[in-house]
């Protein structure tokens, strides 16, 4: 199970460097959808399944000649992003996309997962000051939905 808060940010947080170069596309966008994903030099299938902040997924290291035999599938449903993590207080691991995909560029949002529904996290200082609004249930701001359609990103 993944239990995940999203929020949207209006800029990069400051103080941040060092991001991962994460390549994601998606064979389906349905429920449930099922995603490839270059990060760094690692490989991997994700199906998720389910809505909202909790929902069903499942992970798998797989090899970069799987990975760039079903990449080649994904050439309309696909994102790029640098992604940097940012460790709260709290112990939990927050991690901030900056989208680089044409129709998504100047996109920046903050996850963080949580260990059970109960908890509460604590939003460190430099994501807190740039936060716009909770987007975990907002359809438009899933990376399979920004990864197909896009968005308008206001400045």
């Amino acid at each position: 199970m993944e239990i995940e808060k999203k929020f949207l940010l209006r800029r990069l947080p400051t103080g941040i460097s060092k991001g991962t170069k994460i390549l994601q596309g998606y064979l389906s966008v349905g429920d449930p959808e099922v995603r490839v994903r270059a990060k760094g030099e690692k490989f991997y299938l994700t199906r998720k399944g389910g809505a909202g902040f909790v929902r069903e997924e499942e992970e798998y290291e797989i090899s970069k000649k799987i990975f760039e035999i079903l990449w080649s599938l994904t050439a309309n449903a696909r994102i790029e992003k640098t992604r940097y993590e940012i460790v709260g207080e709290d112990g939990l691991t927050w991690e901030v996309d900056e989208f680089q995909t044409r129709r998504i560029e100047g996109l920046f949002t903050a996850e963080v997962e949580l260990p059970d529904e109960s908890v509460v996290p604590e939003i460190p200082p430099a994501i807190a000051e740039v936060i716009e609004s909770d987007v975990t249930t907002d359809e438009e701001f899933k990376n399979k939905n920004l990864a197909v359609n896009g968005i308008s990103v206001k400045d």
